[in-house]
């Protein structure tokens, strides 16, 4: 007598959700479009300062820088949430960090007294590249703890930067080698007394930012936020800034440049 065997139920894993303009998180786009809002007003107040002698009297104070870290968090962290929907971050952030070593050259042939070393697309290209490699490892890492991780990290690293030959903790301080031995170690935040830059975001300790929102992005992915979070906004221009963010940051300099040597 044939003995039936019984088949077991085919379980159908749901598909990863896609996430085009149907279904954006609007959110995202607002909070990264008045990032840059508050980023391109920083670098025009610069312009005015340092290439048109104005005298700009709030420029330079405490507050203002503490304005300005503000909203870098958010472009950090946010971007951080957004490329880790992206389906080739490797890719990805090497083509941009390849804009970024582009731009480097450009400014170095053209105005070599402001030149952009490792520079925010530098950044972003490297830190995609980055979080793009180890993605198999932090996928099996429960969120809440990279998260935890990410911002103690950045709380130890945040005066991370040499001065006077030594490189800077929050509890400690280590002597430094000899500037020829340091000349290439710039994109982790350790520098010479020669180094140079007009826009310069080293990977310490701003990746930890960066590492955030990327924790961040499985919550968010999942719709585990409030659902405030994922309501539509009605800030258009501010969406459209935000989707469109790098090649707002491209362009900006040069127009600003451009306008305040002609007013």
């Amino acid at each position: 007598m044939p003995v039936k065997t019984i088949e077991k139920p085919q379980v159908i894993q749901p598909k990863a959700e896609k996430f085009g303009r149907s279904n954006r998180i609007e959110i995202l786009d607002f909070l990264r479009g008045a990032a840059m809002i508050f980023v391109m007003l920083y670098h025009l107040l610069y312009d005015l300062v340092y290439y048109q002698d104005m005298d700009i009297g709030f420029w330079g104070t405490d507050w203002f820088e503490w304005v300005h870290k503000f909203f870098l968090w958010i472009l950090f962290a946010v971007s951080g949430i957004c490329t880790s929907f992206s389906r080739d971050t490797v890719k990805r952030g090497a083509v941009i960090y390849l804009m970024g070593s582009g731009l480097t050259i450009v400014s170095n042939i053209f105005s070599a007294g402001s030149v952009f070393v490792f520079g925010v697309l530098s950044f972003f290209g490297m830190m995609m590249i980055i979080s793009g490699l180890i993605k198999p490892v932090t996928d099996k890492i429960d969120w809440r703890i990279l998260l935890a991780a990410s911002l103690v990290l950045y709380v130890i690293f945040f005066d991370f930067a040499a001065k006077d030959g030594v490189l800077n903790f929050i509890f400690t301080q280590i002597k430094l080698p000899l500037p020829e031995d340091r000349l290439y170690l710039y994109p982790l935040g350790i520098t010479h007394a020669g180094f140079r830059s007009m826009d310069y975001f080293p990977l310490i300790p701003n990746g930890f930012v960066y590492l955030a929102g990327a924790a961040l992005a499985k919550p968010v992915k999942n719709r585990q936020l409030p659902k405030i979070f994922y309501s539509k906004t009605k800030t258009r221009a501010l969406n459209f800034i935000g989707r469109h963010s790098l090649i707002f940051y491209i362009v900006h300099q040069p127009v600003f440049l451009l306008l305040t040597n002609i007013f």
